[in-house]
């Protein structure tokens, strides 16, 4: 778009600049079905333009997720909202297969999350994407330093480059200073910063 005077428009140069690059992560018709009944069944016809009150009372099957599809570019903070309930945690999980999607793809670099195997799973969790849990996820056993160092711990990272990454990535979410406290020493905020710089710090 532009104005009066014949210049693109801020907003619109970064919109159109970000839509030449390729997105890192392309969702495409992602469903969700749970249930022990063939959860397949919710998107045929003449279901699947049904309404997710009517699915679960006539196939006693609930839907989840139904039919999203989006991609997110490199650098873009891209939120997801919703009531309660409404899918926000189901999304994220299938995304790093936590749980199996019943259709659809997860794209992420080109490569489809749905079809990783165990082995290919576990170098994607590694290396590409991390989940902050909802109640947080910290071992209670250890300080904060080494809950956000634990990811590069588990890749094999040596000690010294581990715990300078956990430094680095508490300075970024304000936790410098508090690298020796357990879990039950903090706040629900502030642990659930430490989470962040663990996922973050991978």
């Amino acid at each position: 778009m532009k104005d009066a005077s014949g210049d693109a428009k801020g907003d619109d140069l970064e919109t159109e600049l970000v839509s030449e690059e390729d997105p890192k992560i392309v969702v495409n018709s992602l469903w969700k079905v749970f249930g022990q009944n063939n959860p397949h069944q919710a998107l045929d016809e003449p279901y699947r333009n049904k309404t997710r009150d009517e699915i679960q009372q006539e196939l006693g099957l609930i839907v989840a997720l139904r039919d999203v599809s989006f991609n997110v570019y490199s650098g873009e903070t891209f939120v997801v909202m919703g009531l309660s309930g409404s899918g926000k945690s189901t999304l994220v999980r299938c995304l790093i297969k936590l749980i199996e999607a019943t259709s659809g793809e997860v794209l992420v670099d080109g490569e489809d999350v749905t079809n990783f195997n165990a082995d290919e799973l576990l170098q994607f969790r590694r290396s590409k994407m991390a989940m902050v849990f909802q109640n947080f996820g910290l071992l209670p056993h250890k300080n904060v330093l080494d809950n956000v160092a634990y990811g590069l711990e588990i890749k094999g990272v040596d000690r010294e480059s581990r715990h300078k990454g956990a430094l680095d990535m508490l300075e970024r979410v304000g936790l410098t200073g508090w690298e020796k406290a357990r879990p039950r020493e903090l706040s629900g905020g502030m642990k659930q910063r430490v989470g962040l710089a663990r996922a973050l710090a991978v």
